[in-house]
């Protein structure tokens, strides 16, 4: 049975950073502002919290602050992949207590693991848990590429209860929603929202969330009720501002943007560079919705 608490719009929550750490207070007005939008729930600790750059400590305090801000309002994720598999437990576990409705890890990263190898990480993760597990499945950033049959192997291990699709490929979304329509799939690409709802999605996760919550409300409700006219019209608007955001790079244009538009939630963090004033041409005259 498909769980409803899973479906429909998350933001994948970026972190904002003080001298300390993490930055406490504005990761809950920020979680509260994305509650406030109307968002179904918020996905933590992932690409867009910038989670390779955080210590195991500040990933826990992370998660901790945005449950604590959002309560049982809306759901959240919590992303607890790492480079090795015990720190994946640990956080996993650490999830499980906070109060986390579900767990989600990209496969195993940097080494060019195999199937097998990828395959055990994440039985070894569901049966650590009695949440649900989403596989997040972002090849362009892992360099794991897994096949449909693969794929499928791994959605029929007990206790994995969906993924996130980051690819272009929706045809092998399609055929995987085909034989898992018990499970829960989000399209992971902000620019294809729409495509992947065709596809089967049930929702989304993206960074480009934080920015226009309400308008990637507008293009789930829109295809919900059949209404494509309004859905093409939104995602276009949605395009815009994720082109230029891809023109300064997504992660600190996102976290500018969101300056711009009256709420500092400061810089991301080294390697990353902070940007300057053409990156805030591009973007200050984007509609934000």
């Amino acid at each position: 049975m498909k769980n409803s608490r899973l479906t429909g719009i998350f933001p994948a929550m970026l972190t904002a950073f003080d001298g300390r750490g993490v930055d406490t207070a504005k990761v809950a007005a920020h979680a509260k502002r994305l509650a406030d939008a109307g968002v179904h729930g918020l996905y933590v600790g992932g690409s867009s919290g910038e989670m390779i750059l955080m210590t195991e400590a500040e990933r826990k305090t992370l998660l901790e602050t945005v449950i604590g801000a959002v309560g049982d309002r809306i759901s959240v994720i919590a992303h607890i992949g790492t480079t090795s598999t015990a720190g994946s437990l640990e956080l996993a576990r650490h999830a499980e207590k906070a109060g986390a409705h579900a767990l989600s890890s990209v496969t195993p990263l940097y080494y060019k693991y195999g199937f097998r190898e990828v395959k055990h990480y994440y039985e070894r993760l569901a049966a650590e848990t009695s949440l649900p597990v989403i596989i997040y499945n972002i090849p362009a950033l892992t360099g794991t590429t897994l096949s449909t049959a693969q794929l499928s192997e791994i959605l029929s291990i007990p206790n994995v209860g969906g993924m996130k699709f980051t690819s272009s490929d929706f045809f092998q979304l399609e055929r995987i929603r085909a034989a898992f329509p018990d499970k829960v799939f989000y399209n992971g690409s902000d620019e294809m929202l729409l495509s992947g709802l065709a596809a089967g999605a049930d929702g989304g996760i993206g960074s480009t969330y934080n920015n226009q919550p309400k308008r990637m409300l507008k293009i789930y409700n829109a295809y919900l009720a059949g209404d494509m006219k309004t859905a093409l019209a939104e995602q276009a608007k949605a395009n815009e501002m994720i082109a230029a955001l891809l023109k300064v790079g997504v992660l600190p244009g996102c976290k500018m943007l969101l300056k711009l538009k009256g709420f500092d939630y400061g810089e991301c963090r080294e390697p990353f560079l902070p940007l300057g004033e053409d990156a805030a041409k591009e973007l200050e005259g984007l509609e934000v919705e």
